[in-house]
């Protein structure tokens, strides 16, 4: 496959963000495997920082009209350009934008009019978007106006949440020239959905093991488990809260530290109050500062739920398990796949306060097992979810120029 030729155009909700450095990730190993990339982001994350791995990037960034209105000059000349080109394909995607008729549906009609636009100036073979919501919408509705094949990658929420409608999904996918998920029950599901209407593949999440770093050399603090992501449900960080609550009245010192933002950290403080835990709130960090947490915890926990808008988490300990960390988990959707009890880590049931205090109180007393699990846990990232592989796998996917 002569990759070089080829032109990629990465379709994107919000960009950077935070909370999604494996985009970011992949596009950079993308780039390092020989492929030339352009970003079509929809907006900029209003965000306090942006991790320091980006400045590796050389994609370009393109920012579609937010509030298409504002920007009229671009949205007039794009328009004509597409109706020049393909009358029928942008007649056929405003009357999927806009019935029934809904603002949503004018907005993506006249960014997907751009991004079909800027894509063909760009020269852009392909399209991928992340996450079947807004990017995959506007993906296919540049497609129906002639624009690029494109693919997808589905992730959670944007397959499980309460809201997603299985008719809308299926519009999005069943067009795509591939749809990668992170997981085999993902698979599953959207096989379910699609009926064999697009080919569906496996790609995990994986990690940059050389961004990572070297194993830890030193002894962690045995007192410290550690948590990083965003404080919402899905996570289940009150489980964990109250477990460490639990550990402490059961006598064993530890000190819960909790890396990433969001709209549970007031309440996450009151259980922390409310069960005596001596948790650390970090807040959302760069990643820099993330890697450091990771070389001094003693144990990593992450007890995902399914949450009750039906959104879960499919992968968030990789990180920890790359650098030699011990897991606590629970078997939630791709986590099952890579968090085996007794061999990669330990799992929990979710909403188990209990068994979760049990089970980080067996690794913190018994440093053998600890550091068992680890060796096994990053042996299995070394060998199925390095960044390497993954986007290898993922580019032998993307049609040829």
């Amino acid at each position: 496959m002569n990759g070089q030729a080829r032109h990629l155009g990465y379709v994107l909700k919000r960009f950077p963000r935070i909370s999604e450095t494996f985009v970011a990730a992949e596009i950079i190993e993308l780039e390092r495997q020989g492929e030339r990339v352009s970003v079509f982001a929809v907006s900029r994350p209003d965000e306090p920082f942006t991790h320091g791995f980006l400045r590796e990037m050389k994609a370009r960034v393109v920012y579609l009209p937010y509030r298409p209105l504002r920007e009229p000059g671009r949205v007039v000349a794009a328009l004509a350009r597409v109706l020049r080109s393909d009358p029928g394909g942008w007649l056929r995607a405003a009357a999927m934008s806009l019935w029934p008729p809904r603002l949503s549906g004018w907005r993506h009609l006249l960014q997907a009019t751009v991004l079909r636009d800027e894509m063909w100036s760009a020269g852009v073979d392909h399209a991928h978007a992340h996450f079947a919501t807004t990017a995959a919408r506007l993906a296919n509705l540049a497609w129906h106006m002639g624009g690029p094949s494109y693919s997808v990658t589905t992730h959670a929420k944007d397959i499980y949440h309460e809201d997603v409608r299985t008719d809308h999904l299926r519009e999005k996918l069943s067009a795509a020239t591939f749809v990668a998920t992170v997981s085999t029950a993902n698979r599953d599901y959207l096989d379910s959905i699609l009926a064999g209407q697009s080919p569906l593949h496996v790609i995990p999440n994986a990690v940059a093991l050389e961004r990572l770093g070297p194993l830890r050399a030193h002894r962690p603090d045995g007192s410290v488990i550690l948590a990083v992501g965003r404080l919402v449900e899905k996570k289940g960080l009150g489980d964990l809260v109250q477990a460490c609550g639990l550990l402490a009245r059961r006598g064993v010192g530890v000190r819960l530290e909790i890396a990433g933002g969001g709209p549970l950290r007031a309440e996450l403080e009151e259980t922390a109050a409310r069960s005596g835990a001596s948790v650390t709130f970090h807040g959302a960090l760069p990643h820099e500062a993330v890697l450091a947490l990771y070389r001094r915890a003693a144990v990593f926990c992450l007890p995902c739920v399914v949450a009750s808008t039906g959104d879960r988490d499919p992968t968030s300990v990789l990180e920890a398990m790359a650098l030699g960390v011990p897991v606590v988990s629970t078997d939630v959707n791709g986590l099952r796949e890579l968090v085996v009890d007794g061999q990669t880590g330990l799992v929990v049931p979710e909403r188990d306060p209990t068994a979760l205090a049990d089970a980080l109180g067996r690794l913190l007393r018994d440093p053998a097992l600890a550091e068992r699990l680890a060796a096994s846990g990053r042996r299995l990232i070394e060998s199925r979810y390095s960044l390497k592989r993954s986007v290898a796998d993922l580019r032998a996917l993307f049609p040829l120029a």
